[in-house]
């Protein structure tokens, strides 16, 4: 008598249910959110005031007047890339432009007194590096106790004035002189958001800045130093947030010892605005980037309807909401 001891096939495992439509649309929808609040924020302020908005002097205006909040915003990039916020950028531009200020007020040539502006960023950076890497103190105690500690200095320095004298008429020409009918002041912005661009997704130091800021104990299992990436990431925003203190003294030809806490907030509400067109919630330049000239279009439309002064900060918080709850839907839509 035999036994029948052949076995039926296994059954083949079953794929992966594919993401429904709604859900690719969902996240797709949210990519796509801020070039469509762009383009809605255009076309409606063009409808709204024609031939005031829709023009070409008012697109340089835009441009122009919204560099050095996107150089900021560029400078909280880089330390939110490595996990940590740095709250000093506002009080960094601030102290960068009071520093180029002063300096020409006390009779040194252009070079020296933009070359003191840097300086001064470069020095908070390496406080802040030392304070949140080897003394290991939280970076947003941190750097709200050196914001406080450049305000005062700023007011120190100023006497609670603007200070304009001395500051050469010749230096607004490095940021105002246009090339192809695009100020410098933009070129200089767009140089940078490539060069960080570029750092950030072409190098491996910028995948190591990434990774720390991923998860600092499993970057550190594969053999990346967090603590000096993260020192480097700290450093530079921190001499990027200077570039603009230097460009906003040329631009305003003078400097006063407030306006970077604002400036401070509508940069890092556009590096969280800016994650939205990321497939996966990421920071990336070309998001921040374009957060910081879609609030620009939006506040300038606002502005000539005659909003309140009101208006703007509160734009600003909205915007930064809807941000957060686009990209909550968007990473829901791709699990």
């Amino acid at each position: 008598m035999s036994t029948d001891t052949s076995t039926a096939p296994a059954p083949a495992p079953a794929a992966a249910p594919a993401r429904p439509a709604a859900a690719r649309l969902t996240g797709s929808a949210a990519r796509l959110s801020l070039v469509l609040l762009l383009a809605v924020f255009a076309v409606t302020f063009s409808l709204l005031r024609p031939g005031q908005f829709d023009t070409v002097q008012n697109a340089q205006t835009i441009l122009y007047s919204q560099s050095v909040i996107a150089i900021v915003a560029l400078s909280a990039l880089v330390s939110a890339t490595v996990g940590e916020i740095d709250i000093s950028i506002g009080g960094v531009m601030t102290a960068a432009g009071v520093a180029t200020a002063w300096a020409f007020g006390h009779g040194w040539p252009a070079v020296a007194a933009v070359g003191l502006g840097l300086a001064t960023g470069l020095l908070v950076g390496v406080v802040n590096a030392l304070l949140i890497v080897r003394a290991r103190i939280n970076s947003f105690i941190a750097t709200l106790a050196m914001t406080t500690l450049l305000s005062g200095l700023g007011l120190l320095l100023t006497d609670g004035l603007t200070l304009y004298k001395g500051v050469p008429q010749g230096f607004n020409d490095i940021v105002a002189i246009t090339v192809a009918g695009v100020p410098l002041m933009v070129v200089y912005t767009a140089a940078l958001a490539l060069a960080l661009w570029y750092l950030l997704t072409r190098t491996p130091a910028g995948r190591r800045m990434k990774a720390a800021g991923s998860g600092r104990a499993a970057a550190e299992l594969i053999g990346v130093r967090t603590g000096r990436y993260v020192s480097a990431a700290l450093v530079l925003g921190s001499l990027v947030a200077a570039v603009a203190g230097v460009l906003g003294t040329a631009r305003l030809q003078a400097a006063g010892p407030s306006g970077g806490e604002a400036v401070m907030l509508n940069a890092i509400a556009a590096v969280f605005l800016g994650a939205v067109v990321s497939a996966r919630g990421h920071l990336n330049v070309g998001g921040t980037v374009l957060a910081v000239l879609t609030l620009g279009v939006g506040i300038t439309g606002l502005t000539m309807l005659g909003a309140p002064a009101w208006v703007p900060d509160v734009f600003n918080g909205l915007a930064l909401i809807a941000a957060l709850l686009i990209a909550r839907a968007g990473k829901a839509a791709t699990t």
